[in-house]
């Protein structure tokens, strides 16, 4: 059997996408959780499987209601399925569904680029991890989507990567964590630009619903990518072959030569 509990979340520290319950005592403290306006249908559900069960829930919102985005989210709660935390105190497991409710017309989207790295700057081989970090600074959810252009030293296009792909939202007061991995595996595309030496990461970002081409988050950077145990090896071959073909050539010149057999006699004056 689960309970049904509405409460406000928030977003866990720099993981967009993310919703977690509020305290009570975060609760009380919250300017922006919609909790009182909602009503649910049943405060209880046994689920069993294969069977679907519906719940009602309506939201009255006051007349009086501060604009802004208030957040509110339905859960699942299992007393029977207890686990302890780090500081010993038990808590129970949840479910729920995480609703946004927008009060007003016109919200500012605003948002800051904090970072824009790779872990290194010199790489054996093609696998690296782009971190983004991008800090909401409007008063509304933004989802930031976009891509990264990586070139070589000859300006060649090597790849698009998507950010964001999965489109994870940062909520209001918040900042968001992401991860882009780029794994292609060999020093050459498909069409056969080179992918050694200096690369150029150039990042393009988006987060506005309206016109969303304006004020993009951008930011380049530039990494090495030398596959320095091949080179080695084939200097260490290259070098081995000339030692050999100039041993070979110097003893060829010093090289006896085999006497005759017969006797030499001086010829007649």
């Amino acid at each position: 059997n689960y309970n049904i509990i509405v409460r406000g979340f928030r977003q866990i520290e720099n993981q967009p996408g993310t919703a977690i319950l509020l305290t009570e005592n975060e609760e009380a403290k919250s300017l922006y959780t919609a909790t009182t306006w909602m009503k649910v249908s049943i405060d209880s559900i046994e689920l069993i499987p294969n069977k679907n069960e519906k719940i009602y829930y309506e939201i009255n919102v006051p007349k009086d209601a501060t604009k802004g985005e208030y957040t509110v989210i339905i859960a699942f709660e299992s007393e029977n399925e207890a686990v302890l935390t780090g500081t010993g105190a038990t808590t129970t497991l949840t479910l729920g569904m995480p609703i946004l409710v927008q009060i007003g017309d016109e919200f500012v989207e605003n948002a800051e680029l904090l970072k824009f790295s790779t872990e290194k700057s010199f790489y054996e081989y093609p696998t690296i991890t782009f971190d983004t970090r991008i800090k909401n600074l409007g008063d509304t959810h933004i989802t930031p989507v976009g891509e990264i252009v990586l070139t070589n030293i000859f300006n060649q296009e090597i790849t698009r990567l998507p950010f964001n792909p999965n489109s994870q939202s940062i909520l209001r007061d918040n900042s968001g964590n992401y991860e882009t991995l780029w794994n292609l595996g060999s020093f050459l595309t498909k069409d056969k630009a080179i992918v050694l030496g200096p690369i150029k990461a150039n990042l393009i970002v988006t987060y506005r619903t309206f016109q969303p081409g304006f004020a993009p988050l951008t930011s380049e950077l530039t990494f090495w990518i030398i596959p320095w145990k091949i080179i080695l090896i084939a200097l260490v071959v290259i070098i081995a072959i000339i030692v050999i073909v100039r041993v070979s050539k110097k003893k060829k010149r010093i090289a006896p030569t085999t006497p005759s057999p017969y006797p030499s006699y001086p010829l007649p004056k």
